[in-house]
Protein backbone atom coordinates (compact mmCIF):
# COMPACT_ATOMS: atom_id res chain seq x y z
CA UNK A 1 0.00 0.00 0.00
CA UNK A 2 1.30 3.25 -0.89
CA UNK A 3 1.69 6.01 1.72
CA UNK A 4 1.63 10.09 1.94
CA UNK A 5 2.73 12.49 4.88
CA UNK A 6 0.82 15.79 5.58
CA UNK A 7 1.76 18.10 8.07
CA UNK A 8 3.56 15.09 9.55
CA UNK A 9 1.10 12.51 9.81
CA UNK A 10 2.18 9.47 8.00
CA UNK A 11 -1.30 8.21 5.56
CA UNK A 12 -2.29 5.41 3.90
CA UNK A 13 -3.37 6.32 0.63
CA UNK A 14 -6.11 3.52 -0.51
CA UNK A 15 -7.50 4.10 -4.17
CA UNK A 16 -10.55 2.61 -4.34
CA UNK A 17 -13.74 2.34 -3.15
CA UNK A 18 -17.66 3.25 -3.68
CA UNK A 19 -16.96 6.82 -3.23
CA UNK A 20 -14.98 10.15 -5.06
CA UNK A 21 -12.73 9.98 -1.80
CA UNK A 22 -12.37 10.08 1.98
CA UNK A 23 -9.95 11.40 4.51
CA UNK A 24 -10.12 10.76 8.04
CA UNK A 25 -9.09 12.62 10.62
CA UNK A 26 -5.34 12.71 11.60
CA UNK A 27 -6.15 12.22 15.41
CA UNK A 28 -7.34 8.88 14.03
CA UNK A 29 -5.40 5.84 15.08
CA UNK A 30 -5.02 5.22 12.36
CA UNK A 31 -4.64 7.69 9.13
CA UNK A 32 -6.56 6.29 5.84
CA UNK A 33 -7.28 8.95 2.59
CA UNK A 34 -9.09 7.42 0.06
CA UNK A 35 -8.94 7.93 -3.65
CA UNK A 36 -12.13 5.88 -5.71
CA UNK A 37 -12.03 8.29 -8.93
CA UNK A 38 -10.13 6.79 -11.79
CA UNK A 39 -6.99 9.01 -12.00
CA UNK A 40 -6.31 9.78 -15.43
CA UNK A 41 -9.28 11.88 -15.80
CA UNK A 42 -9.51 15.25 -14.30
CA UNK A 43 -11.95 14.52 -11.33
CA UNK A 44 -9.73 11.12 -10.33
CA UNK A 45 -6.80 14.96 -10.14
CA UNK A 46 -9.48 17.11 -8.40
CA UNK A 47 -10.45 14.21 -5.96
CA UNK A 48 -6.80 13.30 -4.74
CA UNK A 49 -5.86 17.26 -4.19
CA UNK A 50 -9.24 17.10 -2.31
CA UNK A 51 -8.16 15.05 0.03
CA UNK A 52 -5.02 15.84 0.48
CA UNK A 53 -6.16 19.29 1.84
CA UNK A 54 -8.09 17.52 3.88
CA UNK A 55 -4.99 15.94 5.30
CA UNK A 56 -3.48 19.30 5.45
CA UNK A 57 -5.70 21.72 7.04
CA UNK A 58 -8.02 19.48 8.81
CA UNK A 59 -10.39 22.09 10.34
CA UNK A 60 -11.22 23.42 6.88
CA UNK A 61 -14.93 23.39 5.36
CA UNK A 62 -16.16 20.98 3.12
CA UNK A 63 -16.78 24.56 0.71
CA UNK A 64 -13.76 25.81 1.38
CA UNK A 65 -11.74 22.65 0.78
CA UNK A 66 -14.07 21.47 -2.36
CA UNK A 67 -13.22 24.75 -4.00
CA UNK A 68 -9.76 25.27 -3.39
CA UNK A 69 -9.24 21.53 -5.40
CA UNK A 70 -11.36 22.40 -7.58
CA UNK A 71 -9.71 25.74 -8.68
CA UNK A 72 -6.21 24.03 -8.45
CA UNK A 73 -7.45 20.57 -10.24
CA UNK A 74 -8.48 22.97 -13.61
CA UNK A 75 -5.19 24.96 -13.23
CA UNK A 76 -2.91 21.58 -13.27
CA UNK A 77 -4.75 19.85 -15.65
CA UNK A 78 -4.57 22.63 -17.78
CA UNK A 79 -0.96 22.42 -17.52
CA UNK A 80 -1.23 19.49 -18.56
CA UNK A 81 -0.63 17.34 -15.18
CA UNK A 82 -1.87 13.79 -15.87
CA UNK A 83 -1.27 10.20 -14.28
CA UNK A 84 0.65 8.05 -16.61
Amino acid sequence: MQTATFNGVKYEVDICGPLDGLCNSPRGSSSIIRICTDLEKCKGLETAIHESLHACFWAKTEEKVSQTAKDVARFLWRLGFRKV
